[in-house]
This record gives C-alpha cells, structure tokens and sequence, in this order.
C-alpha cells in the first residue's frame, strides 16, 4: 500500500521571484488582460529580457498534415518597434493548439509578450474547428499527432525559425500539449511546455465525479466554432457527449477514458526528453488538477509506479514542475507574473539562459491558504501524519461512539433534502491541512442506488465557514482499488481510488448497511487554534460543489424516492480521516510563484 511520508527541507538554489497582478482569464477563452507590473528579480545574475521586440500583425496560413488534413495556423513575428519590419532572427517558437478557432486573442495578447522577447508564436485551430478541416474530438492521439506535425514544420517550415519549439496555453491548450509531447518521439525540435490551467486524469477530474458523469464535454462542445468539414451530430466528440448521457460506455471509466489520462501518458513525455511546467488553482475546475500530473512526471523520470505520492525517500528533478496558487480556472495566467516564470521556463530550455529554474531540489510549488505564502516541495503530500474523527450527535470527536446513533437523508432529483453537519471541537494548536482527505460513511439505503456527497469546511470562531475540499461518489461504484489508493500513518485511508468501471458496479442492497469511502479533493490550507473543522453530509451535491454531475437516465431511476440513514454506532461507525500535520511540516519560499489572491 502506498505510504506518503514526510519530506525534508532543502531551500532551493534559486527560484524568480514575481509580483502580485490582478486580472481574470475566462474559461473557454484563452484570451487574457496584460497589467503592467515590475519584471522579475533574480538572486543569481541572471535577468529576465525586457521588451526589445514589437509584434506583428497576424499571418495567416494553413498546414497540412500526415493524412491531409489542413490545419488553420496564425503566426505573429518580432518586429523592429521602430520600423515595423520583421526582425532578422532567428527566433524559437511558442505553439499553441486552440479549439475555439486560431483566435487572434492568442498571438497578440497572450503571445505578444514573448514576441516581444524574441520568440515566433503560433496558434493553431484544433482541427475540426475554425478554419481547419477535419472532425473534433476530445483530445486524443490524433489531436497528439497534429500536435506532432505542427512542431515539425514550426522547426523545419516556417521562415524565422532557429528549429526549437515550445508549446504554451491555458485550460484545452493546455492539456493538448500532454497529447502533442507523448506524440513527438525523441530527439523532436520540442524542447520544454508549459501545460497550464490543466488537470491530469480527465475521467475522476473533469467528465465524471464519484462514478457520476458531468456535462463537462458537452459545454466546451458549445464553446467550440466548427470547421468547415465538422458534423456536430456525427464526429468523434459528439459520440463521447451521447454516451455519457445515456449510460454507454463513456459514462463509466472505460478503456477511451484511460487513453486520454494524462498521469498514463507521462512514460511517453518523459521518454522523449520534455520537460514541463504545470500551473492550477485551490479554486480551480479540478481543484489542483495538475497534482496528479507532476507526481507521475516525477515517477516517470525515476521508475516508480506513476500514481504513488512522492516521499521524503524519493528523488525527484527540476525537469516536472508545478505551481499550484490561490485562483479561480484561468486566472492571472496571462498577467505577467505568471507570464514572467513561463518565459524563465522557455529561456532556460529554448535558449539555454543560465537561469538556474532546473536545478531546484524543491519543484512543487504550493501556495499555503491560511498563511498566504508559498511553499516549496519535494514531496506531495508533504507529511503521512493523520487524524480520525468520528461522526457524533452533529460532532466530530477523535474516539469511537459508545451509543447508538443515526442521521437520515433524503434524495430528490432537484435538490437534496437536508444536509448533515458535523463539527469538531476548536483546535487547540494549529494544524496544516496537506493533501487528500477520506471520508467513510456506513449507511443503509432504501433504493438500489446512493449519491452522497461530503464538503469539508473550516469555521472561524466568528462563524465564518470556509469550504477547503469536496466530493461526491455514486454508491453502486464503491469498489476501492487497494493499490492506487493512498495511505497515511498506520495505513489510514486517505485517498480512497475507485475503478469507477462496469465491471466494478455493484448494486446497494436496500436495507443493509454499506460502507462508502469518499475521496475528498487535496487542499493545502493553514487552520489556526481555535477554528473547527466542519463536515456536511449531503444526498446531492451543494450548491458551491467544484463541478456539477448529470446521472444518467438508469442512475436517476434507481436513485428515486431514496432514504439514507447514515450509522453513528459503535458497530458502523463513520468517520473522516483528515490529512493534518504541524504548520512546521512546510518551510516558506523565499520566492513568489504568481499573485496572493
């Protein structure tokens, strides 16, 4: 079983340090405000370029690839700011592969600031959409392969290009560049990207949750302006969208899922030699979807078993970093703080710059809520430590309950009945929430089928709840895979993995108590003495749930009318095992990795 355990403390050589910017970045649309801010400072000699560059207006063309399909492409160079002309060059180049067309709000906004640096920038429309030819899908290896064929003729084809390649993008293009660095094989003019605002497995992250399926691809389907050679009834995404709302095959965890998740491709990107840096939100889609990205880049790179935690005992590298902060899906990306660490990520790769980025010892980089300040890691989670609590008469207490003792839900396809809310004590020390959190209910059901959902929250002394983590798991999924989940001390369930497969469903028996083990999503959150903690047991998801689910049409049936009746006994006992160590566990940055909120 696997056993995180606490990490050491090693300052890191060197890092940038960035100031705070405030801006949003939409959802669908890669397009972001640059606000000015001071550039970089460094504790080496090392300084980012300022500006030296204008940008030009975009040139449009296409690129054909191996099957003939042409791919729509814009293309913004460096230009004398005094003259307009194009700089002489050559240039490395930044790509990007965007389903919402070759919109020009990627190469002259997010990309003007590293064309004004001294790089080309390319974006592509994801064939299927805009102007390219083709069908969609979502993502994929064909995605990969035109991924693969871009980078080719970036290095080879395009005029001003020294033969590097980057790939750069937020949210869709950022997940393409997982596809399109799997795809290059080795030796490619692919030298570094930069997979930003991305999760890692989009089953369990983004297109199911708890075994549920979400409307997730069907939204971005909308979003999508179709290719001239694009059915919306009949291409490949389409087929997914139909499936998942119908109970096919696509709604469950199913071989097409396990294709697309990013954590399985990792051998492939670290077998041709990409490195990459990774960027999510506490309050993102997936909150810290990148998490699972960068411990099995760190896996990867060293053999281990790709979805185990990074332990004090494991080495890892400066080639896989992440950057996990206190934002919303998109946001602040394309401000220049995060801007500036993009670009020391592409200078020390693309232009050999002596910026000491890769040497770091500390690669993960977590922005600790509470304390507001930044963290660097080897490890994740940073500690195995752990503690139980037990469900009570709306408490949590650390020792089993000695008396009988039950709560009842209700289910209905609206909105869940009630909620169910229990509290700790205050906190006598303060307490670091690090990573996963488990909690286990054992309840009886009058309906072949359950939905129950669990928010974790802190609550001041003053009253004010604040929520740190939540999910949600449809009770016929319940199987727990021994082997992929994670433990803390003394074998303590942390992070409970479900197959989330058909072969693993298995109906609830109406009436018998069953046991429900609940994957809460990571959090990194300082709680000071005198808060308690807070979990809500509810039959549906809240209202403030991360993403909202859709059952499918068997699912509501066998859901309807149901009655739970949560056990607080000391035969079925409940309880939640929280990952909490000593705020000593995580040794400030000296650096800062984006804005403080």
């Amino acid at each position: 079983m696997k056993k995180p355990k606490a990490g050491n403390r090693v300052k890191p050589p060197h890092r940038v340090s960035v100031l705070s910017s405030a801006s949003a970045v939409l959802l669908l649309v890669a397009a972001g405000q640059t606000t000015a801010t001071a550039l970089p400072t460094h504790t080496t000699n090392w300084q980012p370029p300022t500006a030296s560059y204008a940008a030009s207006a975009p040139v449009h063309t296409t690129v054909t690839m191996d099957d003939g399909v042409k791919i729509a492409v814009e293309v913004v160079y460096p230009t004398d700011p005094s003259t307009g002309a194009r700089a002489s060059g050559p240039f490395p180049v930044l790509l990007t592969q965007n389903p919402y067309g070759a919109q020009r709000s990627d190469p002259t906004d997010s990309g003007a600031y590293f064309v004004e640096r001294g790089y080309i920038y390319v974006a592509s429309a994801v064939r299927g959409t805009g102007d390219s030819g083709g069908q969609v899908d979502w993502f994929g290896d064909r995605q990969g392969k035109d991924g693969a064929n871009l980078v080719d003729w970036a290095a080879h084809t395009l005029s001003g290009s020294n033969g590097k390649v980057g790939l750069d993008g937020c949210s869709y293009l950022g997940v393409d560049q997982w596809f399109t660095a799997a795809a290059v094989g080795k030796n490619s003019a692919l030298k570094v990207i930069t997979p930003f605002c991305t999760d890692s497995d989009f089953y369990n992250d983004l297109t199911g949750n708890g075994g549920i399926p979400t409307p997730f691809v069907a939204g971005i389907a909308q979003a999508e302006p179709r290719g001239p050679e694009d059915d919306p009834a009949t291409d490949p995404q389409s087929v997914t969208i139909a499936q998942q709302a119908t109970g096919g095959s696509r709604s469950y965890n199913d071989a097409y899922w396990q294709s697309l998740n990013v954590q399985k491709l990792m051998p492939r990107i670290v077998g041709n030699t990409i490195p990459a840096l990774t960027e999510a939100g506490w309050n993102d889609l997936f909150p810290g979807g990148n998490l699972g990205a960068y411990v099995a880049a760190q896996n990867a790179y060293h053999h281990r078993p790709l979805t185990d935690p990074i332990t004090s005992d494991d080495p890892v590298t400066g080639r896989y970093q992440a950057i996990v902060g206190p934002w919303t899906h998109g946001e602040h990306v394309n401000e220049e703080a995060l801007q500036a660490i993009r670009l020391e990520w592409f200078e020390t790769w693309l232009k050999n710059a002596p910026t000491g980025m890769a040497t770091t010892s500390q690669p993960l980089h977590l922005f600790e809520n509470g304390a507001n300040t930044w963290v660097d890691s080897a490890t994740w989670p940073l500690s195995s430590d752990t503690r139980t609590y037990y469900l009570g008469n709306g408490s949590l207490t650390p020792g089993k309950p000695v008396d009988e003792g039950s709560d009842t839900l209700s289910w209905s396809a609206a909105t869940a009945a009630n909620t169910l809310t229990y509290t700790t004590a205050p906190l006598t020390k303060a307490a670091l929430l690090d990573g996963p959190t488990d909690v286990t209910l054992y309840a009886k059901s009058t309906t072949p089928e359950t939905e129950l959902s669990a928010e974790l929250s802190i609550v001041a002394p003053d009253g004010t709840v604040t929520k740190q983590a939540d999910g949600i798991l449809l009770g016929s999924q319940r199987a727990v895979d021994t082997q992929e989940s994670w433990y803390g001390d003394n074998g303590t369930l942390l992070k409970p993995s479900h197959p989330f497969t058909q072969a693993s469903q298995r109906a609830v028996v109406p009436g018998q108590t069953t046991r429900y083990d609940i994957s809460l999503l990571s959090n990194f959150t300082k709680i000071p003495a005198g808060y308690r903690i807070r979990i809500s047991i509810n039959s549906q998801p809240p209202a403030d749930f991360h993403f909202p689910v859709a059952p499918t049409p068997q699912e509501l049936a066998n859901l309807a009318g149901g009655t739970y009746t949560v056990e607080r006994s000391p035969q079925a006992a409940s309880f939640v095992n929280l990952p909490l160590t000593a705020p000593s566990s995580a040794t400030p940055s000296s650096e800062s990795w984006g804005p403080s909120s």
